[in-house]
């Protein structure tokens, strides 16, 4: 359920946060700086990718289109079939599936992807949205979690120390359990 008002909270904060900006400062506006050259409100709708790539492509809408329902189906499975215990894998994979619906909804309704948050990192500016932020932050998690996060994570820290401590407790598990298998037997010995 958690997971779900995330996906819900997220998804409505990015649409009613396009919405407005779209209402107040129209689908052109000026640059309006928070951070003097580094961030700040500037409303554009793109109808390509990242960085407004392929966006002249009469057959890139589509594409996208069904690229990212694709891609929404495969995540939503992966997120069914990962452990209940993965919660910070499954809400890397909630972020990044809020993120592509919130820009599949654009897409599907307005022909093009509407962004208002400008950054400028000195070599590149750009535009985004509450959706991109979304899925940039669940790819991030989902690479942190596949290498370091997880119990089965490529370089988790401490991990030989717990494969070994979990060794130790099963060894003496079995240690106790035959302990407990001779005392019966003698207790049923004394029966006779």
């Amino acid at each position: 359920m958690g997971y779900l008002l995330l996906f819900l909270f997220v998804l409505l904060f990015d649409q009613i946060s396009k919405a407005a900006a779209f209402a107040v400062m129209g689908s052109e506006s000026a640059l309006h700086e928070w951070i003097p050259n580094a961030l700040g409100i500037k409303t554009t709708v793109n109808t390509g990718i990242s960085f407004g790539w392929f966006g002249d492509k009469e057959w890139a809408m589509p594409v996208f289109i069904g690229l990212t329902a694709v891609a929404l189906v495969v995540f939503f499975v992966f997120f069914l079939k990962t452990s209940k215990k993965k919660h910070f894998l499954r809400v890397a994979l909630v972020l990044i599936m809020v993120g592509a619906a919130g820009n599949l909804i654009d897409r599907a309704v307005m022909f093009g992807v509407r962004d208002l948050i400008w950054m400028n990192f000195g070599f590149v500016d750009f535009s985004n949205n509450i959706a991109d932020i979304a899925v940039s932050v669940g790819a991030v998690m989902f690479v942190l979690a596949l290498l370091f996060v997880d119990d089965d994570a490529v370089f988790r820290p401490n991990k030989k120390k717990e494969e070994a401590a979990i060794e130790a407790a099963a060894a003496d598990l079995v240690e106790n359990s035959q302990k407990s298998g001779t005392d019966n037997d003698i207790g049923h010995d004394a029966d006779r």
